[in-house]
C-alpha cells in the first residue's frame, strides 16, 4: 500500500514540476493598442528566438462589454500584456538548477524511506 501511495505522489509531483517548467513569464504589461504598440509587438516577434521561446498576448482593458474573467479578445483590447514562455529547460533557464536540485532531493527521500522500511523489517 505504501508503494502505491508513494507512486501516486511521485506522479503528481512530476506533473506539477512539468507544469512549472513551462510556466509563463508575465514579461510586459500595458502595451497600448495603437500603431506604436503593434510595431513594438511585431519587432519582438521578428527577433524572438522561436526555437527557445514563445510569445503570447492577452487583452487588457474594460470588461464591461467584451470581457470576462479570462481577459478580453485581442481586437477589443485597450492594451496588451505580453507573456514569454520558455520551451527548453536547460542551463539557460533559471528553473533548470531548481529542477535538478528537486530531483536530487526526491532521490534522497526515496532512499531514506527504503532504508526506514529495511530497518523496520530488520527489527521484526
Amino acid at each position: 500500500m505504501h508503494k502505491i501511495v508513494a507512486e501516486a505522489n511521485r506522479k503528481r509531483k512530476e506533473a506539477i514540476r512539468k507544469a512549472k517548467a513551462k510556466a509563463r513569464v508575465h514579461f510586459l504589461t500595458n502595451v497600448p493598442n495603437s500603431k506604436e504598440g503593434w510595431a513594438f509587438i511585431n519587432q519582438m516577434k521578428k527577433y524572438l528566438h522561436r526555437g527557445r521561446y514563445d510569445i503570447r498576448l492577452k487583452g487588457r482593458g474594460s470588461r464591461k462589454v467584451h470581457g470576462d474573467q479570462r481577459g478580453i479578445p485581442i481586437k477589443y483590447a485597450e492594451r496588451y500584456s505580453i507573456y514569454i514562455d520558455q520551451k527548453i529547460v536547460d542551463g539557460n533557464n533559471p528553473a533548470f538548477y531548481a529542477l535538478n536540485e528537486y530531483k536530487i532531493r526526491q532521490k534522497l527521500r526515496n532512499l531514506r524511506s527504503e532504508i526506514d522500511e529495511l530497518l523496520k523489517w530488520k527489527q521484526l
